[in-house]
């Protein structure tokens, strides 16, 4: 497996523990025990985050905020905060997943599990279908076309003066 995950929270215990376990089913691991300290770890390109919410520097939901614009990777918050206001603020600021504390192991790998293959599948259909739009007539009606291979490409590029239907692109 060559996933890497960011583990952030100010509690060594639980990085230690965190680090040490998905080290242990494969995953290469990146730790940070602050805010600012996971700002800078990003920087190496994660495939997922864990992310603490009560920070003392810089609390997650800032840290989320953040980044979300820089990195596009699930972003799972591990919190103790149990209020649906909180849960609610987490996600409006950009995580993926809201996992109380204490939590089981076996349910945040299944949780990871589950978002990297969700970020698998979304990479495979959108490298096998990178929408182009293209409009066809003077009412500007679009017609959205799917790359499927790089001759569907090349057929837009030519036709494109002649406004080409979906059945000549299918040719």
């Amino acid at each position: 497996m060559d996933y890497v995950i960011l583990i952030v929270d100010d509690e060594p215990d639980i990085v230690s523990m965190l680090a040490s376990f998905f080290a242990g089913k494969g995953y290469q691991t990146l730790t940070a025990h602050s805010g600012m300290e996971a700002l800078k770890k990003i920087e190496q390109a994660p495939d997922i985050i864990l992310l603490d919410i009560n920070m003392p520097d810089m609390d997650g939901l800032e840290v989320c905020e953040l980044i979300r614009d820089r990195v596009t990777c699930p972003i799972l918050f591990l919190t103790a905060r149990i209020e649906d206001a909180d849960k609610v603020k987490g996600f409006s600021a950009g995580g993926d997943d809201y996992i109380l504390k204490p939590f089981s192991l076996m349910e945040l790998e299944a949780r990871v599990c589950v978002h990297l293959r969700r970020e698998a599948r979304y990479a495979a259909d959108v490298s096998s279908k990178a929408a182009l739009t293209y409009y066809r007539d003077s009412n500007l009606r679009e017609i959205d076309v799917f790359v499927e291979e790089n001759g569907v490409i090349h057929s837009l590029e030519i036709k494109k003066s002649a406004n080409p239907d979906r059945r000549e692109l299918k040719k």
